[in-house]
């Protein structure tokens, strides 16, 4: 090929492929790898069962994304944002739907499903709001997951706070959630609120077939400084209990002066049987959590509590984590933790959980108590 044609071909691909850039100059791409070594001990169970213990590399909720927008006149914007999980450390992520009725659906990850994460399209306008339409968390949990300082490790307070323990099922008020539309309004000098529908049956359904739902509210105040913020949630299941509902409501506070923060949250739930009309698994917890930073180092610490269940004593668990993360760099941190989950006689609460980290640990009964040593890289792109 001669030098003339060679220099024809390299032009025409070149103006072949400006259009495609031009598609895509709104995209961007984003992502977290957070990996860690973790070391866990399960201890051992109020009947006597011997724990395991456990030496392992975790991903902790690592993700890859993609997200745009695009202003269409009138101040307004459409925009979009697909994100999925992503596990570095074995890639062997998996969902399965739970049992209806039993807990509020939520997947963690699909095979062969990429959008496993907040993945939704809408349109914003600073004017008017936010409308979003796809699977995505509810306002109920967004308050309160900001002042988690171990959140997407196995020291993450979900352990204890937002989830319900029975006999029979675990019932969570902090998932992502599928089928949801969702309203924000616009930012008032720090004052946002927040709804959402959940749509918990999405197949056909007649008139008189059985349906779930979850309805969930929030109001913030941010300014930079302080921080405050209510939310509340319900959940209607029809498929296994006619009439059956579970509420929840929480109440966020959170304070920085400088290199000091601290932050504590409650939540009050509770789960209604049509049959007795009888609270059988409501309970409260708090959250309590602190910061200090200097230089590039920050030490940190969290106390959870969950109370007894409202139908049996001695179902109560505490969770202690204290933890070091050094700045590596804007994007970049290694840190360390060491975090302690006690079970009371009755209780059988776990560390961590499959929608945050794959270094989650079950507990191996009721009474048991689960600790763990964590040290890990978060880069952030």
């Amino acid at each position: 090929m001669s030098k003339r044609n060679l220099n024809h071909l390299l032009a025409t691909s070149l103006f072949a492929s400006m259009p495609v850039f031009a598609d895509t100059a709104n995209v961007s791409m984003y992502g977290v790898a957070n990996i860690s070594i973790d070391r866990i001990d399960t201890g051992t169970a109020a009947n006597g069962t011997q724990g395991t213990s456990n030496f392992k590399a975790s991903s902790n909720a690592s993700r890859i994304g993609f997200k745009g927008a695009e202003e269409i006149g009138g101040g307004i914007s459409t925009i979009w944002q697909i994100e999925t999980l992503v596990a570095p450390d074995n890639s062997s992520n998996s969902c399965a739907a739970v049992t209806a009725g039993a807990t509020v659906p939520a997947c963690t990850a699909n095979t062969g499903i990429f959008a496993t994460r907040n993945s939704y399209a809408g349109l914003s306008s600073k004017e008017y709001g936010r409308v979003l339409v796809g699977r995505n968390d509810t306002p109920y949990k967004i308050i309160t997951r900001k002042l988690d300082n171990f959140g997407d490790t196995i020291a993450d307070n979900r352990s204890l706070f937002g989830t319900v323990k029975s006999n029979s099922a675990s019932t969570s008020f902090v998932t992502k959630q599928p089928d949801v539309i969702s309203y924000s309004s616009p930012n008032f000098n720090g004052f946002e609120a927040s709804v959402a529908y959940v749509n918990l049956t999405e197949t056909a359904t007649k008139a008189t077939d059985k349906k779930d739902s979850a309805t969930s509210f929030a109001a913030s105040y941010d300014n930079g400084s302080l921080y405050g913020a209510l939310g509340y949630e319900t959940h209607k299941l029809d498929t296994v209990r006619v009439g059956g509902t579970e509420k929840a409501w929480n109440a966020a506070l959170g304070y920085k002066l400088d290199a000091y923060s601290l932050a504590l949250a409650y939540e009050k739930t509770s789960d209604t049987l049509q049959a007795t009309g009888a609270d059988k698994y409501g309970h409260s917890a708090l959250y309590v959590t602190g910061r200090f930073e200097f230089g590039a180092s920050a030490v940190k610490v969290a106390y959870t509590k969950a109370n007894d269940l409202a139908s049996a004593a001695n179902t109560g668990a505490t969770h202690l984590s204290l933890g070091y993360d050094y700045r590596m760099s804007k994007r970049s941190t290694l840190y360390a933790l060491y975090t302690r989950l006690a079970n009371e006689s009755s209780a059988n609460y776990s560390l961590g959980g499959a929608a945050w980290s794959s270094g989650a640990t079950a507990s191996i009964g009721a009474g048991s108590t689960l600790s763990a040593f964590s040290f890990g890289v978060k880069q952030v792109f």
